[in-house]
């Protein structure tokens, strides 16, 4: 949440925590599922990371868009999700402050975070933080553009 100052810039007026700024719900697919058919989840849906989920719905990667570029031109027939996912998730609570999971993303010079919590086999992914997210809660509320016609 943020106001105007009298400058124009937003200051924040309040703790802000990652589960309100957050994409809730997972868009992913599982180890198995043919790269063409991860770029094609990725495109149609315009998410820049995907989730990669075992049998129990539990975080076991991720792939970016980037992880993605270095396939292009080349023969993907063959190739999987868990051929070219990152198998290190980098997994943060709801409940973090949205501050400390920026100095996360700085410190690490990375673009995303799943949001997760523990369940029964391992990390349950919630949703994912992205840097988009976090510019989005940075501009504050939508603009209103108003045109009125020549005189």
């Amino acid at each position: 949440m943020s106001t105007e100052s009298q400058t124009g810039d937003a200051a924040p007026t309040q703790e802000v925590h990652v589960g309100s700024v957050m994409h809730k719900g997972v868009i992913g697919c599982k180890p198995s599922t043919p790269l063409d058919e991860v770029i094609r989840i990725i495109v149609d849906t315009n998410v820049r990371v995907l989730v990669v989920t075992g049998p129990d719905e539990e975080a076991l990667g991720t792939i970016s868009q980037m992880d993605l570029l270095p396939f292009y031109g080349r023969d993907r027939k063959g190739l999987k999700a868990r051929d070219v996912m990152s198998s290190k998730v980098i997994a943060i609570p709801p409940d973090m402050l949205l501050q400390d999971a920026i100095e996360i993303m700085v410190e690490r010079s990375i673009s995303h975070l799943v949001v997760s919590e523990h369940g029964d086999v391992g990390l349950r992914a919630l949703g994912v933080l992205t840097t988009g997210h976090i510019i989005k809660e940075m501009r504050g509320s939508k603009w209103m553009w108003y045109f009125s016609p020549e005189p």
